[in-house]
């Protein structure tokens, strides 16, 4: 990938994901997610390479923020498989990355082993499965 490439990438998940007025939210290009959008996307490399041809051609570095939301929606006829290949792995990595779980109000670690409080709740659905009994033979 051209590193113009790489720059106008960068520019497009910040359009999908915007920092937030406040800044308490970063884009999506400027934490660096490029990278590991890239790697996520590489059986679509041919999909990406064209749209971001198509953004290029289009002027999308030179727009401000809605210019080039708008210019994203223009070039989705043409090129509709484009930002559907980039949203899923741009939302996954960005939903992870520790600065957006700080600006979300979580702390910046997995899951496990630590784990998450749950709140403890109404069971009474599960009295019918409990009453069943055994659904299977010890092995």
């Amino acid at each position: 990938m051209r590193e113009a490439d790489s720059e106008l990438l960068v520019e497009i998940l910040d359009t999908l994901i915007p920092p937030s007025e406040d800044g308490r939210m970063p884009g999506a290009g400027e934490i660096g997610l490029a990278a590991a959008v890239r790697e996520q996307t590489q059986a679509s490399a041919d999909v990406i390479a064209a749209g971001l041809a198509a953004a290029e051609a289009g002027g999308f570095s030179s727009l401000d923020l809605a210019g080039r939301v708008a210019l994203l929606r223009e070039l989705e006829p043409s090129q509709p498989a484009f930002i559907a290949t980039l949203l899923f792995p741009t939302f996954s990595e960005y939903y992870r990355h520790p600065q957006v779980l700080v600006g979300l109000g979580l702390e910046p670690r997995p899951p496990h082993p630590k784990g998450h409080e749950l709140e403890a709740g109404n069971l009474e659905g599960l009295a019918r499965v409990r009453a069943r009994g055994k659904l299977y033979r010890d092995a």
